[in-house]
């Protein structure tokens, strides 16, 4: 039996760590990473034809907030104009392809909290450059799937997702990091930013599992969340994880860290995508807990070492 090629965009970033070894366990496909720059319509071309992929799961984006906010040029270059080289390159390709397009649940915004949790069918609401940039993606991978006879697309809005192997700055990893140069260097103070706004944090692993069951399962043109379906606030996580560390540590607000354009209550419905199979696996405890202790872990290697 010929083996598909699937050609996956981001593939060397934080979920892309994830994503490959779970699609080369499956043992079916051929899986390419995509080379170079996505905003370069000749590169992309060029990918395409070598690869000729029956399936793409585009992951690469400009996905920090901050940096979407101090540079929303740059932000709207890769994620829309890079997604627009990637569908109507392959729908020039003509050749059939499944793709997967990566979202954000940040796309919903500033929603009636009366009405959580977030679903597919609610009319999105962008407060900041990155959310605006996956929205106006969206659209045309939408546009795509309708009119393409070639290009069948599949969107995905992850809510947050975390695990061992993400960058410092986003808000798990920065915690920890934080606890662990705070315990182990006798301070008593970490600097943080709001606590009280809610989110709906998954294991990085379910998210994958998410994409490959749309990859499998589902429909050209519908939206999948892709989420645990459970409200946590930031002090939740920020105090599991120094119960962790079992030290003695205060919180002190940094008004840096207090982003102006924040939602305060997010977490979404997940029965759309259960619906095809889906689960996620992994307590948020659970998963709290790795991120910490392997993070700690490295730090005192460093130490040992330095």
């Amino acid at each position: 039996m010929k083996k598909k090629h699937i050609l996956v965009t981001g593939a060397s970033g934080f979920v892309g760590s994830y994503l490959l070894p779970a699609l080369e366990s499956q043992g079916e496909s051929q899986i390419h990473s995509f080379q170079g720059d996505i905003r370069d319509r000749e590169t992309v071309t060029r990918n395409l034809e070598e690869v000729q992929p029956d399936t793409l799961i585009h992951l690469a984006a400009q996905a920090f907030v901050p940096i979407a906010i101090e540079n929303p040029w740059e932000t709207e270059e890769i994620n829309v104009r890079g997604t627009l080289n990637l569908l109507e390159s392959l729908h020039r390709l003509q050749r059939p392809c499944k793709m997967l397009y990566v979202s954000s649940a940040d796309v919903y915004g500033k929603q009636n909290l009366s009405l959580l949790p977030l679903k597919e069918s609610f009319l999105p609401n962008p407060v900041n450059p990155y959310a605006g940039s996956k929205l106006a993606a969206e659209s045309y991978c939408r546009q795509y799937a309708q009119y393409s006879p070639y290009v069948s697309v599949v969107i995905a809005r992850p809510f947050n997702h975390i695990g061992i192997g993400q960058r410092k700055e986003f808000v798990i990893p920065n915690f920890c990091t934080q606890i662990i140069e705070a315990k182990h260097r006798g301070n008593s103070v970490i600097a943080v930013g709001d606590l009280e706004p809610t989110r709906d944090f998954s294991h990085v692993e379910d998210i994958v599992s998410g994409y490959l069951t749309l990859i499998e399962k589902g429909e050209s043109g519908e939206i999948y969340n892709i989420c645990s379906g459970e409200e946590r606030s930031i002090r939740y996580m920020l105090e599991e994880l120094v119960k962790f560390s079992g030290a003695k540590i205060r919180f002190e607000v940094d008004p840096n860290r207090v982003r102006a354009s924040e939602t305060s209550k997010v977490y979404g419905d997940n029965s759309k995508l259960k619906a095809l199979g889906w689960k996620n696996k992994h307590s948020l405890s659970e998963t709290l807990k790795q991120i910490y202790d392997q993070l700690e872990s490295d730090f005192l290697r460093s130490k040992q070492t330095d």
